[in-house]
Formats: C-alpha cells, structure tokens, sequence
C-alpha cells in the first residue's frame, strides 16, 4: 500500500497504466498541478496525444489554486493505485511495485 502520492515514482509503466485509465481526466489534470513533474511526467508520456490534448485543456481550465481539490485529486491518484494493489493487479516488489502483465491480457 502507498502512503505518499509520490510513491507512484517507483511504479512501473504498466502499474502507472492501469491507475492512468482508472481516473477521469479533470482529476488527472487537478492532480498534476501539485504532483513531483517527474510523477506528471511519467503519466503524460503513457497517454496518447488526445489524452495529452484533453488534460492539457484541463489544467488550463482548473487552475485556480483550489488546494483543496487539488489535494483530493492527488489523493484520488493514491487511493486508485492502492484499490488495484489490494486487487493483485499491482504488485509491491521491494520497494517498486509493477504491474501484473496477465491483468492486460484479461
């Protein structure tokens, strides 16, 4: 289980794919305004470019200094990835966590 958004710095690609595709963009475009750019980062360079596009829109759209809702929308991104732990679809390994290949193919 995750206890800090930054956690999800030591998931693999695919650990980081399946919370990406669990969360709706205006989160993922909330969330990315607080979260390490390295975090962001990762994230932007699983979406294709319409996804990228959409996000984009909406950091432009939410940016208006809601820390609350930017705050839950980071804890939305932790809350999902530990959901999909607690389902085997993600696997801690030492300190990383990977995703489970056989959950893809399902």
């Amino acid at each position: 289980m995750i206890e800090k958004v930054n956690q999800l710095l030591f998931f693999d690609n695919l650990a980081l794919y399946y919370v990406l595709r669990e969360i709706p963009p205006v989160v993922l475009a909330r969330a990315f305004l607080t979260v390490d750019s390295r975090l962001s980062g990762s994230l932007l360079g699983l979406m294709d470019v319409e996804q990228r596009t959409v996000v984009h829109a909406l950091m432009i759209k939410e940016n208006d200094d809601d820390t609350a809702k930017n705050d839950q929308s980071a804890r939305a991104l932790m809350d999902m990835a530990n959901e999909l732990i607690k389902k085997g679809i993600i696997k801690k390994e030492g300190p990383h966590f990977r995703g489970v290949q056989a959950a893809e193919d399902a």
